[in-house]
């Protein structure tokens, strides 16, 4: 094998913050505000956001369960967490 077989590339990352605000210790979920709610496990998933019956409501992504605002207000605690994600840009 060549020397510079292990070398590796210069690559630059961009990154995307999400800034958390609140945070509900029961349903794993934070609110960027009311609109942006994250789903924060191993990797960080953005909740759909509906109106059901006139309430605000979240859906989960695997199971479509759907989280009422209000329910979530509940257990609210308030709590910056800072979010780094990945941004994949186009190489042209």
């Amino acid at each position: 094998m060549p020397a510079n077989f292990y070398k590796f590339k210069k690559s630059f990352f961009v990154f995307e913050e999400v800034i958390i605000k609140y945070f509900n210790p029961i349903y794993n979920i934070g609110l960027q505000d009311i609109r942006n709610a994250w789903l924060l496990e191993n990797t960080p998933v953005k909740l759909k956001t509906a109106i059901y019956r006139g309430n605000l409501i979240f859906r989960l992504p695997a199971s479509g369960k759907r989280i009422s605002y209000l329910t979530l207000k509940k257990g609210l605690m308030k709590k910056t967490i800072v979010l780094r994600l990945p941004l994949d840009l186009l190489p042209f």
